[in-house]
């Protein structure tokens, strides 16, 4: 029987240990292109139908089975 079970390997190119607390960053998750670090995981504004609310997101060093947020850079 063959493997359904895919698994992607990703390294950041910001290390968790170097995010900067309350800046934000560019990166890539299912619902956000921007969101900000709060020293655990990262926050963002989400629209769903006509609501508007914060959701978070862990980064993937603490989270590689559900959805992460994939950092690219940080804002300026």
């Amino acid at each position: 029987m063959a493997n359904i079970m895919k698994t992607s390997r990703y390294d950041p190119i910001i290390p968790k240990q170097d995010l900067v607390i309350g800046e934000y960053y560019y990166g890539r998750c299912r619902n956000a292109k921007v969101a900000r670090w709060d020293g655990e995981q990262f926050l963002y504004w989400r629209t769903k139908f006509k609501y508007v609310f914060i959701e978070t997101i862990k980064c993937p060093e603490d989270d590689s089975v559900w959805d992460e947020f994939k950092i690219y850079k940080r804002v300026k």
